[in-house]
């Protein structure tokens, strides 16, 4: 896969396929930046740490039986399976599958202007590793 424009990401919460409600999506990788400077050094020298992650999703409000509401108001406080791909066409080297799992450490199921689109946005730490799989 060459470049695209990103219109039919592929996520999933729980097992739950989300696609339709997200307008934004974004997963953050980072390791933890330990310094190993010793004496007699003439320059810091470093390696990497801990990884972490961040995802953060914007999404379109929906008080449905199994719309947002329903499905992450009772998640607050566990740890939930999160799947993102580029696309809905299957898992490929060009359609790589990200999993892991996020804390849902919050939810604000009322965060709109009058006039506006119901919408509402999340930031939910990554717990444990973050796989990539081409297959």
């Amino acid at each position: 896969m060459a470049k695209f424009v990103a219109t039919d990401y592929n996520i999933t919460i729980g097992g739950t396929d989300f696609s339709s409600s997200i307008a934004s999506a974004e997963l953050s990788i980072e390791v933890d930046d330990v310094e190993t400077t010793a004496f007699g050094d003439s320059s810091r020298t470093r390696v990497g740490g801990l990884q972490t992650g961040t995802l953060t999703l914007d999404f379109h409000q929906d008080f449905g039986a199994s719309g947002v509401d329903a499905t992450l108001e009772p998640l607050i406080g566990t740890s939930v399976a999160i799947v993102i791909k580029p696309t809905s066409a299957a898992t490929a080297a060009t359609n790589p599958t990200y999993s892991f799992n996020c804390l849902v450490t919050q939810y604000s199921p009322f965060a709109s202007s009058v006039g506006d689109l119901a919408t509402l946005s999340v930031t939910w730490p990554v717990t444990g590793d973050i796989s990539r799989a081409e297959s």
